[in-house]
């Protein structure tokens, strides 16, 4: 309700209006009006709290982003196996306490995990073989045999004519052999030269005793290593990837005697590792107990 007054003034021309309002109109107008500015307010807040939250969650992304590539780099890290005195090579992506391992070490201190194991993949190699053997022992696995045929057809090239003596045994046919040398010679000769059962590298199908076809030239017999043969083996085995298993200088480290006609295939990698720094695969068992440490903690095995 808006009441107007006018009242003229004496000796003027001019009509002076005065207007009064009534409060409550201009109550409820102040009234919306700060209604107004509290909306007005709270929108502001609430856009600067939207950027603010905007810009702070920009870096924990970035951070995010670059904590993610760098655990990938680490997981995506070669895990390398370095022996002494030789150059680093990269660790084969399996679990060297398995009897399928190419590294597995096999020893009167560490026997195979499953004594019953048997190869699947037995083959007869392409070289000659002793006849008087059963299928079984003149077996060796796929996965060396053509390594050992390229090596025993080099030493042919050489004027060495050489053969399977023994390859895979089985558990029992190792107890055969060990209670054998038991009953002649007791057992502290036993277990100088021939392994218990379930301790035998024989038994992987990675390892075999080589020897002259003939059979005459120090078969299976210390004197192998002075032969020709024997010495081109202890000279040249590990560019196939095999190794003497068991050197001379070596016997106390591998609890066996000097075996120059034993050699055990670990790829050719290790094999020159090993030849370079001169450990035995029993020495190098901590660096490869290192290497697969770290394959576990990356989840690889």
């Amino acid at each position: 309700m808006l009441n107007i007054a006018i009242h003229p003034v004496v000796g003027s021309d001019v009509t002076s209006v005065t207007c009064w309002c009534i409060l409550k109109p201009m109550q409820m107008k102040r009234s919306k009006t700060g209604l107004y500015f509290v909306l007005a307010l709270i929108l502001a807040i609430a856009l600067g709290w939207f950027v603010f939250a905007q810009q702070a969650a920009a870096p924990t992304k970035t951070s995010t982003k670059a904590t993610t590539q760098k655990t990938s780099t680490t997981v995506q890290k070669k895990i390398e196996v370095t022996l002494p005195g030789a150059s680093p090579i990269e660790a084969r992506v399996e679990d060297y306490h398995e009897p399928t391992s190419l590294w597995v070490v096999v020893s009167k201190t560490y026997p195979l995990s499953n004594d019953a194991y048997r190869p699947t993949d037995l083959v007869l190699p392409g070289i000659p073989q002793r006849k008087d053997k059963s299928q079984d022992e003149r077996s060796v696995r796929q996965v060396i045999a053509p390594d050992l045929v390229a090596m025993v057809n080099d030493a042919k090239a050489q004027g060495y004519d050489l053969m399977v003596g023994s390859g895979f045994r089985s558990k029992e046919l190792q107890s055969v052999y060990y209670n054998s040398i038991l009953k002649a010679s007791g057992q502290a000769v036993a277990d100088k030269q021939s392994a218990l059962p379930g301790k035998s590298e024989h038994q992987t199908g990675l390892a075999l005793d080589i020897a002259y076809t003939d059979m005459g030239n120090c078969y299976i017999e210390v004197c192998f290593g002075s032969t020709p043969a024997g010495k081109w083996i202890a000279a040249n085995s590990y560019k196939y990837g095999f190794i003497v298993r068991y050197p001379e200088d070596k016997t106390e480290i591998t609890q066996y005697q000097y075996e120059p006609w034993h050699i055990r295939y670990v790829g050719k990698p290790l094999a020159q590792a090993l030849h370079d720094s001169g450990l035995t695969l029993d020495e190098a068992r901590p660096y490869l107990e290192k290497a697969r440490d770290a394959l576990l903690t990356a989840h690889k095995i």
